[in-house]
């Protein structure tokens, strides 16, 4: 019997918070491809991409606030 394990990836704390804050202000479903807008592997699902991207921001920018992260993800997408 085989059994699929999904990779895990570790998402710090700070970029858990912020992406829920992120997700309710762009009311940001499950099933929306923002892996796409993000430049990020499409087998992510809306959420997943949003904590992603947050951790990868993070990284470089480590002294960043909600307004910022906020900032840089509005311009990845289409409609701003």
């Amino acid at each position: 019997m085989n059994h699929y394990v999904q990779p895990q990836m570790f998402i710090s704390s700070q970029a858990k918070k912020l992406g829920i804050e992120l997700i309710n202000e762009f009311y940001i479903q499950v099933t929306a491809r923002m892996a796409f807008y993000l430049e990020m592997n499409p087998c992510y699902d809306g959420h997943e991409a949003t904590f992603i991207w947050i951790n990868y921001y993070l990284e470089e920018h480590p002294d960043a606030d909600y307004d910022d992260v906020r900032n840089a993800f509005r311009k990845c997408l289409p409609y701003d």
